[in-house]
């Protein structure tokens, strides 16, 4: 045999070589194509394929090996396929405990079984690796796997989540080799358990929905756009709108289903103030071939913040109106590529620098730094005075704000390794935003950090820095930092060569970003806020150093002003405001105890007045100071001593109704009666059946509106 089949004759062209395949005899029980199972194939590579059905020989032969276990274990342990052998089986196994559905061969069970073994054990080794379900990246993968899996569940019977109970079978066939599984085998099954709850709230609505879509079909393809509504109200995935379909023998207009993804992102982007910069084509091959013909800027941001550089070259303007150009001059926006800079370009969480370039007659503010291809750095500037040319000799000095940034850069390695150390290993960065005033730090963590754990990370970190460790950057091959458990961020391209910053015996990262040489550096650090971000995910946002000392001295000068103001000391603070709270609570008691006695001493009891319309039995008194809750103590006393149907109680602006059971049951409904009564009044209200309130602005309009209660009950439909 030929790998690609055909190659000689037909190509394609590229690498080809003969191939040999081994096939295993399952026995004359198996009939047909089951039978005969090719368990392994070897294709020597040793051709270049060119034009003409040339076979030049390749001066660097191999042989590509294709043997893998979804091959051979079945044949060893003579099972018709992979997923009934002891990698899946105790998977499935547990889906039919929990569904009731009996595994059959060839049967529409089958399938589903299948696909929840192994979509689930994809997601465990996912999440396990730092993977959060999400809307984007890696994290919509996950999420799109998880849900394909829990809509098969849905086809087997299944209406609540049950993924996450299948998670331990899978720590139990791969824990041994995996330990990862074992540590965060918890943070996975609740990972999966939220997920499922949210995906199955709206799961039964989106498939009645798809199921009525199919009905009115006039055709045999789903439009994109009611596709996208699947998507987009239901949670519905694209792959799983598809594989729908597919089973009723339809398909999707996935043209269409795009244009509207397009849309809905057009419109998100329209209402964002901060606009897209791209780079478009003929700039992007200018640049392109620039770092091809130069190389990548040599970055000196390591060793100084300010250095001389000559520019290489100039992009003027913005967004279509980009074009590269050879001078500058005041008001154009501009990227700038210098030879070498010492400015840091955006990364690793770290924002790009800003500074200024001067020159001999100019000088230009750069307001930030990107990455550009190949390497370049992308200094957005422009021009304050003179001509900025290319082949100018410049002097590129950062704002020296950066130090500051390279202290709570240094600081969210410290961060990481407290939160593993406090919350368990489990917590992977999932992004972060460093910057000269503050940073931010989001973490995988399923749960909101306690007081005491937040305390207990920050007590950390600055025990860190007092201890004033080194901070050591060393450049190794990326496996060797791998075997060294250096820590990566997930999601991040790494060289084969790679940045490794180690703090001390506490942390060792892969990084890029810019850094102090001992933690001492870092002064003071603070964690002013802790949120949810996102389904398992969290954000701290963090001080260290300057920002952290002026924070403080704005905290200290609060507290001595309140101090001040309560007539203690700042230390007795949370006992005198605990004081004060008990104060209010008894005063509060005392207010609603007197708004209780005033309302009774007013309704007059059995003594009020009562009124007929309609059939009913009310009253309607105009009180004086009473809140809501006074009224609504007034009305259930006049209720009650009274045995009227309905009272209708009023005290400045406030408007208060309730009604006798029996009454309700004969029609009776406050929340008509005091919204149309309400209306009159120029205010609004409304409420249940049986006890209502409402407002008015002008208490003179409100008291004159109560004298309409007995046209109002009246007039109501349906009532008497």
């Amino acid at each position: 045999n030929f790998w690609p089949a055909n190659a000689p004759s037909q190509g394609p062209n590229g690498p080809c070589g003969p191939c040999s395949e081994i096939y295993y005899d399952r026995g004359p029980e198996f009939s047909g194509s089951d039978r005969n199972v090719e368990i392994w194939n070897l294709v020597f590579t040793q051709f270049d394929r060119r034009d003409g059905g040339v076979l030049a020989p390749l001066p660097q032969k191999n042989i590509d090996t294709g043997l893998g276990l979804s091959r051979l274990v079945p044949i060893m342990q003579d099972k018709p396929s992979f997923y009934e052998t002891d990698v899946f089986w105790p998977i499935v196994e547990q889906t039919v405990a929990l569904c009731g559905v009996p595994y059959r061969r060839d049967g529409k069970s089958q399938v589903s079984l299948q696909v929840i073994a192994d979509h689930v054990r994809a997601v465990t080794f996912a999440i396990a690796d730092g993977v959060v379900p999400s809307n984007k990246d890696a994290g919509f993968v996950i999420r799109k796997v998880l849900r394909r899996a829990a809509r098969h569940g849905y086809l087997l019977g299944l209406r609540e989540p049950f993924l996450y109970q299948l998670v331990p079978v899978v720590v139990a066939i791969m824990g041994d080799y995996y330990g990862q599984l074992r540590e965060r085998q918890v943070v996975i099954s609740e990972t999966c358990r939220r997920e499922e709850e949210a995906f199955f709230r709206t799961l039964a609505d989106g498939v009645r929905r798809f199921e009525s879509l199919v009905a009115a079909l006039p055709g045999r393809i789903i439009p994109g756009g009611e596709a996208f509504k699947l998507y987009d109200t239901y949670g519905f995935p694209l792959d799983l709108v598809r594989e729908m379909g597919s089973e009723r023998g339809l398909s999707v207009d996935e043209e269409g289903f795009n244009a509207s993804m397009a849309e809905q992102r057009e419109r998100a982007r329209a209402k964002s103030k901060f606009a897209t910069v791209e780079l478009f084509q003929s700039v992007s091959e200018m640049l392109n071939t620039l770092a091809e013909e130069r190389g990548p800027t040599k970055f000196q941001g390591y060793q100084t913040l300010e250095a001389p550089a000559t520019v290489v070259a100039i992009v003027a303007g913005q967004g279509k109106n980009e074009q590269a150009v050879s001078e500058l001059a005041p008001g154009t926006p501009a990227q700038v590529v210098l030879d070498r800079s010492p400015f840091y370009a955006e990364g690793g969480g770290q924002i790009g620098d800003k500074g200024v370039f001067r020159w001999a007659g100019g000088q230009a503010l750069v307001s930030d730094t990107q990455q550009g291809p190949g390497g370049l750095i992308l200094h957005h500037l422009e021009v304050q005075e003179g001509v900025l040319r290319t082949a100018q000799q410049v002097t590129a000095s950062v704002d020296p704000a950066r130090e500051h940034t390279r202290r709570h850069h240094t600081a969210t390695h410290l961060v990481q390794a407290a939160l593993r150390q406090v919350l368990g290993s489990h917590v992977t960065q999932s992004g972060s935003s460093v910057t000269p005033t503050r940073f931010r730090f989001d973490f995988t963590h399923l749960e909101p950090l306690t007081p005491e754990q937040v305390r207990q990370a920050e007590a950390l970190v600055n025990q860190w820095v007092m201890a004033d460790y080194p901070v050591q950057t060393i450049e190794m091959l990326l496996e060797e930092a791998k075997a060294q458990g250096v820590i990566a961020l997930f999601g991040e391209k790494y060289g084969s060569r790679v940045r490794v910053v180690r703090a001390g015996p506490v942390s060792a990262e892969l990084c890029g970003g810019t850094h102090v040489s001992r933690t001492g550096e870092i002064g003071p650090f603070l964690i002013v806020s802790e949120e949810g971000l996102s389904a398992g995910v969290r954000r701290i946002e963090c001080l260290a150093g300057q920002p952290a000392v002026q924070y403080l001295q704005g905290q200290l000068a609060v507290g001595r002003q309140l101090a001040l103001d309560f007539s203690t000391e700042v230390e007795n603070l949370p006992q005198r405001v605990q004081q004060l709270k008990e104060s209010e609570k008894a005063l509060r008691q005392r207010i609603e105890q007197l708004q209780r006695q005033l309302a009774l001493a007013q309704t007059g009891g059995q003594s009020a007045p009562v009124q007929q319309a309609n059939g009913f039995k009310f009253i309607v008194q105009q009180l004086g100071g009473l809140d809501v809750a006074g009224l609504r103590d007034a009305a259930d006393h006049l209720l009650e001593q009274s045995r009227a149907d309905l009272v209708v109680v009023a005290s400045g602006t406030n408007l208060v109704a309730k009604a006798q059971k029996e009454a309700v049951a004969r029609g009776l409904h406050c929340g008509n009666i005091v919204g149309e009564v309400a209306k009159r009044a120029g205010g609004r209200g409304g409420g249940r059946p049986d006890m209502a309130q409402g407002g008015a602005r002008d208490e003179a309009k409100l008291a004159q509106a109560l004298e309409s209660v007995g046209q109002v009950l009246a007039a109501l439909p349906g009532v008497g």
